[in-house]
């Protein structure tokens, strides 16, 4: 092998090490623990979601163990007291990756910082490149991962399956919605939705070709849609249920506020981590539907992964263009 060979050889070797994937193989050498965080406050539920479940799959590949700190980098969930003792917004819904706790991951000494950002590569594995829908190769890579690393709490799960088992009975076919309002409307990077009357057109049309269906719940964060689907729904043969949660009209202006964004003077106790709650809560319950219409977003890309996209008949209605 020439000098230039060898030069080269020696250039590529730097360039990989000193890479993301390069530095923290070499703080692997002493450093157990990757630590993830979002950089200021992050965004919605699930886009943190997904951001966490990209920087685990980084870890794992690392040779790192996860441990997910939403105490020490709040996020727009986390209240400024513990919430049943648990100060950590992370664990106010999901346990933890491992059976070390964050104190005693940063009380060893062997920890590593992630990046703080959301990492396209590994959060957004193998998803059509439009709108980050998840195709068949990007449930099988991520569930792993997440029946491994994301499981959510044991009380929370008792809860949810508790609430549905009282509204659907076992003989029940539920077609579920999930109709996204606020500042997805606001066309700043988010994809906007389809309009109101296309989705009860689409509803309209699957409970035609599925007689099957008994009760047909929605998810909604704007008050505007609940009201239209129950005026829709109010004298009809279907049962249309919902969750109770924090939602907000939209009153015409230009620019909607997100319910995760919004300012209230007399906020209800534990108002922000009941928001993660209420979406968490309405994610699971579209999880138990047997269909689905929904748009896209991150609510309903997290509740395909979760279900394995395994509905009887999955319709995703693709957002307004922009101009």
């Amino acid at each position: 092998m020439g000098i230039k060979d060898k030069l080269y050889g020696m250039y590529k070797m730097l360039q990989k090490l000193i890479n993301l994937e390069g530095y923290y193989l070499c703080k692997r050498i002493r450093a157990k623990y990757y630590i993830i965080y979002r950089e200021e406050g992050g965004a919605g539920f699930f886009s943190n979601y997904m951001c966490v479940l990209g920087h685990i799959v980084f870890a794992r590949k690392m040779g790192y163990i996860p441990i997910v700190d939403m105490k020490n980098y709040p996020t727009l969930y986390s209240e400024e007291i513990p919430v049943e003792g648990v100060d950590n917004a992370w664990n106010y819904y999901f346990q933890n990756t491992d059976s070390t706790s964050l104190e005693a991951a940063y009380q060893s000494g062997r920890y590593v910082l992630c990046n703080g950002k959301y990492m396209e590569k590994y959060s957004d594995k193998y998803v059509m490149p439009k709108w980050r829908f998840p195709t068949e190769r990007t449930i099988e890579f991520y569930t792993p991962f997440i029946e491994k690393d994301m499981r959510l709490r044991d009380d929370l799960e008792n809860e949810f399956e508790a609430a549905w088992a009282k509204l659907v009975g076992k003989e029940d076919v539920v077609l579920g919605l999930h109709i996204r309002g606020t500042d997805m409307k606001n066309r700043l990077g988010h994809p906007t939705p389809a309009p109101t009357q296309l989705y009860l057109q689409k509803t309209y049309q699957i409970l035609e070709q599925h007689p099957e269906i008994t009760k047909i719940f929605l998810a909604t964060d704007e008050n505007n849609i609940k009201v239209i689907y129950e005026k829709q729904f109010q004298n009809s043969k279907y049962k249309l249920f919902m969750n109770e949660a924090f939602r907000l009209w939209d009153d015409g202006r230009t620019k909607r506020t997100g319910v995760h964004e919004t300012k209230l003077d007399n906020p209800r106790k534990y108002h922000k981590y009941l928001m993660g709650k209420e979406v968490l809560q309405d994610a699971w319950f579209l999880k138990q539907c047997d269909y689905l219409i929904c748009g896209h977003d991150n609510v309903a890309n997290v509740v395909i992964l979760w279900k394995q996209n395994r509905y009887k008949e999955l319709v995703c209605l693709d957002p307004v263009e922009d101009d």
